[in-house]
């Protein structure tokens, strides 16, 4: 058989390759859960607890008496008691960067499954030190759906990274309670992107500001709609604001420095201005943001009257981490195998050894291209990848024609 210029041969699947990124560098106010139902027209009492199916305008329980059974909300006066729920409290952990979609994803997907099972309480625990906002206002929303159906409170822990620091901070504001250990704090949302570039450094100014803007709207919101400071919450993203706790006639107030009335005392500066709010466990319990200081998962339990109940571990998200690990490594073995293709491809090569390498090739796209598709945090283009794998197929059939001809 006639030979082929390697040099020609590999310069055309390199171009593929690098246009696959294949040759880079992979980069890395809701109710509270209603456990008495009282009808109140009939009086009919049901223990048990709402879950996240409804038909209609009713909703689906599932109550001791009956089982599962639909009712209008509306008709139904509602008390938390946890009369009717599983003597089980689950615990998830949010540990390290929010970073990867899919652990988001998991993360969302097991509250809407564990809220439906009728747990005393979920406990998230956390210690992490924020990451994309995008990924982190789906989780406060997947929470905020949740506690519609069962009570969900956050433990934020002083390990590695110390806390809940910025976007991890506001998934903390969504939940319904807050509890913190000694050594943890919360604070420093500062809405960011990529390599720690604030939104006015990537967008620019006007682009910049309306989307801090809009983050600052949004813990604000969390804030409150938990019963907590939304001045606080904004002052942990807008560094130019200056919050102090004025006395109003026996009224706790937060308020920016330059609405200070004259009949207010002034108890406070909380945030002075020029800096990012961020609260220690203590000053978190002085103005509100936790519910307690706690010492370990055992005190906290025992603070919520659950000390004896069964400890579930859901390990989700942790599980979502490994599966996208990998797959990176998956990713990672198929380009080292290209590499090594082309290392042994050095000199002029036979038709045979050609179609070999092309048809392997085209295995190895398609794998990719699954795993892109099903993974994208790999942060690869699908449209790019489809376009070389028919690349590649066409090279086979077009050298496979011409391996004929000789």
């Amino acid at each position: 058989m006639r030979t082929l210029r390697v040099n020609n041969f590999v310069s055309k699947i390199a171009q593929v390759l690098f246009l696959t990124g294949l040759m880079i560098l992979l980069l890395p106010a809701a109710l509270c859960p209603a456990d008495t139902f009282t009808n109140v027209r009939t009086g009919e009492v049901l223990h048990g607890y709402k879950t996240s199916k409804s038909e209609g305008v009713e909703s689906f329980i599932q109550a001791a008496e009956k089982g599962p059974v639909k009712i209008n909300l509306a008709e139904w006066k509602k008390k938390s008691d946890r009369q009717g729920r599983n003597n089980n409290v689950v615990v998830m952990e949010l540990a390290g960067p929010i970073m990867y979609q899919i652990e988001a994803e998991a993360l969302q997907n097991a509250l809407t499954r564990i809220s439906d099972e009728g747990p005393l309480f979920i406990l998230l625990e956390i210690d992490s030190p924020g990451g994309r906002v995008d990924l982190a206002q789906n989780i406060c929303a997947a929470l905020i759906k949740a506690s519609d159906n069962v009570q969900v409170i956050s433990y934020v822990k002083g390990g590695r990274n110390g806390g809940a620091i910025s976007a991890a901070a506001a998934v903390a504001l969504a939940t319904d309670k807050i509890y913190m250990s000694g050594d943890s704090v919360i604070g420093a949302a500062t809405m960011i992107t990529g390599q720690a570039e604030t939104m006015k450094q990537a967008y620019g100014e006007d682009v910049g500001e309306k989307l801090d803007s809009a983050w600052r709207a949004r813990l604000a919101s969390l804030a409150e709609h938990k019963g907590r400071s939304g001045m606080l919450a904004r002052a942990m993203v807008d560094r130019d604001l200056e919050i102090i706790e004025v006395n109003e006639n026996g009224k706790r107030l937060f308020i920016e420095a330059v609405n200070k009335k004259p009949g207010q005392e002034l108890v406070r500066t909380w945030s002075p201005k020029g800096s990012l709010l961020t609260l220690t466990a203590n000053e978190a319990a002085k103005c509100g943001f936790t519910d307690a200081i706690v010492g370990s998962r055992q005190e906290l339990l025992q603070q919520e009257g659950a000390a004896d109940a069964n400890i579930v571990i859901n390990d989700d998200i942790q599980r979502a981490g490994e599966e996208l690990r990998r797959a990176q490594g998956q990713l990672a073995r198929i380009r080292k195998s290209f590499d090594f293709e082309f290392k042994k491809a050095e000199g002029d090569m036979y038709y045979a050894e050609a179609l070999r390498m092309l048809r392997e090739a085209r295995v190895e796209m398609k794998t990719v291209l699954n795993l892109a598709k099903k993974y994208p945090d790999l942060n690869l283009d699908v449209k790019s990848i489809e376009d070389n794998l028919n690349t590649i197929e066409a090279s086979y059939r077009n050298l496979k024609r011409d391996a004929r001809r000789h």
